[in-house]
Formats: structure tokens, sequence, C-alpha cells
């Protein structure tokens, strides 16, 4: 009976144990320095623990088990080196018998604190042609982003880096390299590993191929943190919106180094949801593939601080208010509908995202490829939308609450036109004939960012204008 209490007893505190404890092999240490500098207070890690450099820029970990990388979370005023391909190396991977993982960082040469970065999100190429046709969009940025050069400028990157084809990553990160500033990437379910035991096996291809899940950098006053919320079921090609415990485990020990009331900004495939408040939910693949089913608890974790989140996979644009200190980004797809149109499901147009960034404070604005950043809605004359024939039809595509949509008629503001939810009327029309489409199930998707109002004066010169939360003013004439 005492042997019982006794194995009862254990069994109880090691269950207090994080997870994190547990599955530990090896001790692995490093320095980090920047030449001959060491760097103390930098964070190490091997994707389940972290630790800390003391003032000789040394490092000790207990590596668990499963590591497949040793990653550096860059400090403000550093940088990683990079690849032939841009690729920032802040990971090295892990090796039978290697002990010491070091790090020898760059100085930035340029002022981190305001620094500038773009988003984009399922690139999702089949073959080399559309990889030639993701380079309009690489050279688009490239030419856009040359206005920040005296900014510290990088990319992130939400994942489907390829569309279940392996075979194209090494050149998709040939590709990526033409932006000319380093890409952080984060893994997508097209780029996830099938018909494998395991959710943890399942991302063994894009480590091999491109590195770590989950992962931290510092730029300026900025905490940036990677993670993957893609949830491998374990039956075929299944998966689910869903971040595990060994991540919030991982989480809490990284953000255990951010002063609370940062600026985080933490970026991943899948969206976290779609309403602030919850809805109605179904346990099928539909619904569990297309959100982050324990959304609530990351957002609960962030609450100490300013955060964005940033996400893809749904190739639409979506914006959520969660709170006053949590908004998430939801990027349209730079392959817009699968490289067979180039509009997404919702009517926003191939591009990406632009974020400025000044300390603490970011603002951003969405770039459209082939147009000049004024390019923020698309109109349509009265007769357009189906449900609204009398009505004008504005799609500001990365509107949100804070932004004001009114319409003028000869040069007269008449008032704020009307928010409601649809399907873009060109996507409507270019989806309509199958028979010139790739993919027949292509088709549009209902979106909210749909603006409807009834000219008073159907003869007057009608124009939109739309002022974004920043201030910011576009207008664009009605074509008759």
């Amino acid at each position: 009976m005492k042997s019982t209490r006794v194995i009862l007893s254990t069994l109880l505190l090691l269950s207090t144990f994080p997870m994190s404890a547990w599955n530990m092999s090896e001790t692995v240490s490093g320095t980090v320095k920047c030449g001959k500098k060491p760097l103390a207070g930098v964070v190490v890690s091997d994707g389940f623990n972290c630790v800390a450099t003391d003032e000789n820029g040394h490092y000790s970990l207990q590596k668990n088990d499963r590591a497949t990388n040793i990653t550096v979370s860059t400090p403000a005023g550093y940088l990683p080196q990079v690849d032939e391909y841009n690729r920032p190396l802040f990971f090295i991977p892990v090796e039978e018998g290697r002990t010491d993982y070091s790090f020898n960082l760059i100085k930035n040469k340029k002022d981190d604190k305001k620094h500038v970065f773009m988003t984009q999100a399922d690139i999702q190429v089949v073959n080399e042609d559309e990889l030639c046709l993701f380079d309009e969009q690489v050279a688009d940025a490239r030419d856009h982003f040359s206005q920040f050069n005296k900014n510290d400028v990088f990319a992130i990157d939400c994942g489907d880096v390829v569309g279940d084809h392996p075979e194209l990553y090494e050149s998709s990160l040939r590709h990526r390299a033409g932006f000319g500033f380093p890409v952080y990437i984060t893994n997508g379910n097209h780029d996830m590993q099938y018909y494998v035991p395991t959710h943890e096996l399942s991302k063994a291809r894009f480590e091999k191929n491109i590195g770590p899940t989950n992962y931290s950098f510092n730029r300026g006053d900025v905490h940036y943190i990677a993670i993957d919320n893609v949830f491998y079921i374990g039956r075929d090609y299944f998966y689910m919106g869903y971040v595990d415990e060994t991540t919030f485990d991982w989480l809490r020990q990284d953000l255990s180094y951010v002063p609370e009331g940062s600026t985080v900004v933490m970026f991943f495939h899948i969206p976290l949801a779609f309403e602030t408040e919850p809805q109605p939910f179904r346990y099928d693949g539909s619904s569990v593939s297309k959100q982050t089913v324990n959304a609530r608890h990351l957002i609960e974790m962030m609450k100490p601080y300013n955060t964005h989140f940033i996400s893809g996979h749904m190739h639409t644009t979506h914006n959520v208010e969660y709170n006053d200190r949590a908004y998430e980004h939801n990027t349209p797809g730079a392959c817009g509908m699968w490289w067979d149109i180039d509009l997404c499901a919702d009517g926003t147009p191939q591009g990406y995202g632009v974020y400025v960034v000044d300390g603490p404070d970011i603002k951003w604005y969405f770039k459209s490829k082939g147009h000049d950043k004024d390019y923020q809605f698309r109109l349509y004359a009265p007769g357009a939308a189906k449900d609204y024939p009398e009505d004008i039809i504005a799609n500001v595509w990365n509107a949100d609450s804070q932004w004001r949509i009114e319409w003028l008629e000869d040069g007269v503001v008449m008032g704020t036109m009307t928010q409601y939810e649809g399907k873009d009327p060109l996507v409507l029309e270019r989806t309509a004939d199958k028979s010139g489409l790739r993919y027949s199930w292509i088709g549009p998707h209902n979106t909210k960012h749909l603006y409807r109002a009834t000219p008073v004066n159907h003869a007057a010169s009608i124009s939109v204008r739309a002022t974004d939360r920043f201030g910011n003013v576009y207008e664009a004439p009605l074509e008759k």
C-alpha cells in the first residue's frame, strides 16, 4: 500500500512538470557573438526550451530529443547571416553527436527602430511556369520597396510555399531571392508531409527544405514570432488550425523575455477566427481547416502585448479587431485564384501587405501588383450587383471598422456607404464560364468588405472616397 502511495505521489509530481521537461537528451552549448564581441541576453532555443546567453555570450541548453534545429532570436540592432537565397540563417540543424551550436550575428547598419516589412501568403506553385508568374510580383515588390532603401526591410511569408510539390522548394527560394531582402517563412498546409503517422512528422519536409516552424526575432522595438498552427490529423490530407501544447509552452518561455506592453507581430498560416465573438461552430473538415479551433487561448495569452496576428490560407483579405490590443491581418493569396485568375476569391487583386514600423507603432496598407499605392478599391456602376441593381458598389479590400467609405456626386459628399456581405461582381463574371478555367471548382467567396449606395442623381459625376484608419484618403471616379 505504501509503495502504491509513493508511485502515485511520484506520478502526481511528474504531472506538474511542463511538457518541455520531458524527452530531454544531451546538453548543447555555444556562444552568440558579433565578430569577436560576445552578446549577452540573447535568447537561444531548440523549439521546446529557451535560454539566454550570459555576459560572455555563452549559453547551455538541455536539448529535447525531438529538436530539429537550434535557433537564435536575433536581438534588436543585429541581423542573422543569409544564404544565397536571402534566407536568414538564424538556425542550425541538429546533427547527431554535435554539441556546439554557435552563432555569429551581423551588426545592423541601419536604425531598425524604423523598419519596413512585407507580407505575402499562398504562393502555392505547382510548376516552374507559375514561379515565372510569381516573378511579376517579386519585381513589383522590389520596385515598390526601393523607396525604403534607407530602412531595414524584410518579408514575412505566411506559408504554402509550394502547392504539394516539394521538388519546387529550392527553385521557390531562388525566385524569392529576387526581392533583394530576407524572407522569414512559416509552414502551410500545402507544405506539410502527408501519410505520416503523426503531426510532428508532417513538418519534417518543411524543416528540411526551409527551416524551423517555431522561432522568433527582434527588430527595433518589435518582437516577431512565427508559429506552426497547421495540425496534421493523421489521415491522408486532413488537417485543422490548432496550436498544440508544445508550441504554447515554447511561446510562454519566449514571451518571458519580452516586456509586457511591447508590440508583438505573430505570423502563421491558418487564420485565428473571422469574428470577435464566438460563432456557432461545427467540427467538420471545412470548419476546422479554415480557422484555429483553440484561438481564444492564444488571444488570451497575448493580452499583455500589443499584438498583430498575420495569417494567410484563405486567399482573401479579412481584418479582425479582437480587442484594442489584438488585430489580425488575413493576407490574400499571392497566387490569386491559383494562378488561373489574377484576383482572389473575394475580389482582392494579387499583391502584398506593406507595414511601416516606427518604434512600437505600425502602419500598413495593401499594395496591388501592377497598380500604384493609391489603388485601394474597385468601383462598380449600378446593375453590377444582382441584389442591389440600383446601387454603386465599392470593394474596399483592406478596410476595417476605422475606415470611412463615402460617395460623392459632382464633388459633394452625399453620405457614408453601407457595408454588406456579398460576392465581388468581377469575380462572378470571370468565373462564370468554367470551360476557360484550369480548375472547375474556382469561384467567388462571400466577403464583408463590400459597400453600396444608391445615387441621388444618376446623371451626376459620381466618385467614392475611402479614408483609412491613418487618415490617408483614396478617391476614384465611377466610370460610366
